[in-house]
């Protein structure tokens, strides 16, 4: 069967890297120059929450967005209409980190084909590990300024982590979401 003949998500894939993303972006007629933002926001997404994750947990984490995107575009629910940074504030998540061409190119075959999520309803992410992980980071940065020590780059981006995954399952839980399953250690919530 020819590249031609692939279904787009196989044919990214296949293809390489900056092949693939001008095959998928002439199979779509162009549209994927047009959802350019969109395009390049997942792929900083992906790259910034879970880099090295398999495709099932990049779909979910993508169709998480979707969910959540009501009439705004991709881009505009991914960095809460901000530019690209870390999570917070208004950015559900992070996207602080440049694209590679591996999150470029799933980016590019997603848009193309719009795999179907397992993960009914799922509209929530976090990984437990290091949600627990930032908290002890976050907790022992506040112990420290409140000591008036200096904090490292870390301890300051990490500082405003007030929840270890207990926490924020409970929030969550009392805001009637629900847990919907776990890929690759993330936790996906309605």
């Amino acid at each position: 069967m020819s590249a031609s003949k692939l279904p787009l998500w196989l044919a990214a894939g296949a293809l390489g890297s900056a092949a693939a993303v001008a095959a998928v972006a002439a199979a779509l007629g162009g549209r994927a120059a047009a959802g350019g933002g969109d395009w390049e926001a997942i792929a900083r997404m992906l790259a910034s929450e879970n880099p090295s994750g398999g495709a099932q947990l990049w779909i979910e984490q993508v169709w998480t967005q979707i969910r959540s995107a009501g009439n705004r575009t991709l881009a505009a629910t991914i960095t809460g209409g901000t530019s690209y940074g870390t999570q917070g504030g208004r950015r559900p998540v992070s996207t602080d980190n440049a694209a590679t061409s591996r999150t470029r190119d799933f980016a590019a075959s997603f848009l193309g084909v719009r795999p179907e999520s397992q993960l009914t309803g799922a509209r929530r992410f976090f990984e437990p590990i290091q949600q627990d992980r930032a908290f002890a980071v976050g907790e022992s940065a506040r112990r420290k300024r409140a000591a008036g020590q200096l904090l490292s780059e870390q301890e300051a981006r990490l500082i405003h982590y007030k929840s270890d995954a207990a926490g924020i399952r409970a929030r969550w839980s009392a805001k009637r979401h629900r847990y919907v399953g776990t890929i690759e250690g993330v936790e996906f919530w309605t």
